[in-house]
């Protein structure tokens, strides 16, 4: 089962552990290093900048941002008040007056830190996360060991589903003795989304022993250990986890897919049945329990399910498929053949569509047209047993004549 990472994952990690602190309202600078010329030129700044910081203090914003202005006006090229300005005007919800102060900064003073990691938060949190790479890698690069700029970076390539480039800085921060929870969660799923499978399971059985009491935990690592092909471990943890918060979305149905991978279609039809209480949207927990319905014989209950698959999901052939099976074993003819149309046009090159609709032909009298449906699945299975033919010959090839290497010396 894929699950959907980037904004699902961003939003529990943000409320966790390493990553709480992972978004700084504002990274101020307590006393601005004035330019070079500043205290010469300019003797007022340093008072124009006392009084902003006077101001924050007690939360008036709007005074704040006038004093720091005032400085500007005469020392226009004092990059630390700017980055100062940019955070006042965060703190006032002025998103696109603090990108220009912070952008300002990293122009003036190219190596400043706070002023790109300030400019990297800001486009984060309002979700610009691609805008927000440069910034946050320009600043980790400048202080390799600050843990939240690497946080929010690989929060940002989460976002992006940059997986793999996301993997290289959880690693990084996964190293010490003390991993937070959060992390290893990052990790796992990318490992997951990467279908990296061994290294997810290793990751997200550390966040287990982590924190045994976490479903959302046990339920990542039975959804790994599932993709890994280890489905009978994997149950032990979907249960865990609906042991710990039987309202866990998707929990009941990752149980039921595993459970059926060894044929437990009873126990599976129970869960995806819990699975409908808490989300009777789900598409994919209908389409299982309406094919466990169909191989029962409770037709009836079988086409209910099947045709809201269809409903909700008007592009899943394997949906248009099942219905149509259960109207030709309900003997709706009629229904039938317009179902299995439709799902031959979702995927004209599949054998099975075009057998089923030769037999929805057949049993609305459409002989000729049974006969076509026939004679294309037949057309198209060979073509697709070629196919495995060809490519199992090249294997073969390869492994008995491999390409000569090139000479290290």
């Amino acid at each position: 089962m894929k699950r959907k990472v980037s904004a699902a994952l961003i939003g529990i990690i943000l409320g966790n552990g390493a990553f709480a602190h992972a978004l700084p309202g504002a990274r101020r600078i307590q006393r601005p290093k004035p330019a070079a010329h500043a205290q010469q030129n300019s003797p007022d700044a340093n008072q124009h900048v006392a009084e902003a910081q006077a101001a924050e203090a007690h939360g008036d914003w709007q005074a704040a941002a006038d004093s720091y202005l005032k400085a500007l006006k005469l020392v226009p090229s004092w990059a630390e008040v700017l980055v100062n300005l940019g955070a006042v005007y965060n703190h006032q919800g002025k998103t696109t007056e603090a990108i220009a102060a912070f952008t300002r900064a990293t122009q003036i003073k190219p190596r400043l830190f706070a002023a790109h990691l300030n400019l990297g938060v800001t486009f984060f949190k309002t979700a610009r996360y691609t805008q927000a790479l440069e910034p946050l890698r320009r600043a980790s690069a400048l202080d390799p060991n600050n843990k939240q700029t690497r946080q929010l970076l690989a929060l940002s390539l989460i976002a992006l589903e940059k997986f793999a480039e996301a993997v290289d800085q959880l690693k990084v921060l996964r190293q010490g003795p003390e991993v937070d929870p959060p992390i290893l969660q990052a990790l796992g799923q990318s490992y997951l989304r990467l279908r990296r499978y061994p290294e997810a399971v290793e990751a997200l059985e550390e966040l287990v022993r982590r924190s045994p009491s976490s479903a959302q935990a046990h339920l990542l690592l039975g959804e790994a250990l599932d993709s890994n092909s280890e489905s009978e471990r994997a149950i032990p943890e979907f249960r865990r986890a609906i042991e710990i918060d039987p309202k866990l979305p998707e929990a009941h149905y990752a149980a039921a897919v595993a459970l059926l991978k060894r044929g437990d279609n009873e126990e599976a039809a129970r869960l995806f049945e819990q699975e409908l209480e808490l989300d009777p949207t789900m598409t994919l927990a209908l389409f299982h329990l309406g094919r466990i319905k169909l191989s029962r014989g409770e037709i009836d209950e079988a086409t209910t399910l099947l045709s809201r698959v269809t409903e909700t999901a008007p592009d899943f052939r394997p949906g248009f498929e099942s219905l149509g099976q259960a109207l030709l074993r309900k003997g709706d003819g009629p229904k039938a053949v317009a179902v299995l149309e439709h799902a031959v046009s979702l995927d004209p090159s599949w054998p099975i569509g075009h057998a089923l609709l030769g037999r929805a032909y057949m049993a609305t009298g459409q002989r000729e047209q049974a006969k076509r449906a026939f004679a294309t699945s037949q057309r198209l299975a060979a073509e697709e047993r070629q196919r495995l033919e060809d490519a199992v010959r090249s294997s073969h090839q390869q492994r008995r004549h491999p390409k000569p290497g090139r000479s290290r010396n």
